[in-house]
């Protein structure tokens, strides 16, 4: 297996992770993203088949995040994590894990769980943005995944949505 990361040179081997969207993105937008300067893509390929992909993204947790924008509820729940001598940020850098799909034939070997841990490391060891949190757009399908990983929900506006915004705190680490 080999990490690569995605340039418009790089060929993209064989990928299908059942989701149509997730898909998609890898074949008909992940180089576009990247010549934009809109997210970076990782492959994780054999020599036959992608077997994993996850894009960053920057990222930042604000109060408008939290129903209403409540600036209250924000510092109880996110500027509490965080040291008080520079005062009260209405937002805090983040890196957003913009996609994650995992190839069929490799799901519920701890793919995830290694691109997950990989991002963690990444961002604590080898920190290059500043960031304090990876946030994430979860899949509801995929929201327990994210919870046994450590990730919390930053609001529950959304509970009704396709989607959940969580994040997880690389300070914790």
């Amino acid at each position: 297996m080999e990490l690569i990361r995605l340039n418009p040179e790089v060929e993209i081997k064989p990928f299908d992770c059942g989701d149509t969207d997730l898909n998609g993105f890898l074949f008909d937008d992940a180089k576009n993203y990247g010549t934009s300067l809109l997210a970076v893509t990782y492959l994780i390929q054999d020599e036959k088949n992608t077997i994993a992909y996850f894009a960053y993204q920057n990222d930042k947790i604000s109060h408008t995040d939290i129903g209403g924008g409540n600036f209250k509820k924000f510092i109880q729940r996110v500027g509490s994590l965080l040291p008080k001598e520079k005062g009260e940020f209405k937002s805090y850098p983040a890196v957003k894990i913009g996609r994650l799909g995992v190839n069929n034939s490799y799901k519920g070997k701890g793919m995830g769980k290694n691109i997950i841990q990989f991002t963690i490391k990444y961002f604590t060891k080898n920190n290059k943005t500043g960031c304090k949190f990876i946030t994430v757009d979860a899949y509801r399908e995929s929201l327990k995944f994210y919870e046994k990983m450590g990730f919390k929900y930053l609001s529950s506006s959304d509970k009704k949505s396709d989607t959940r915004l969580m994040y997880f705190n690389l300070e914790a680490i």
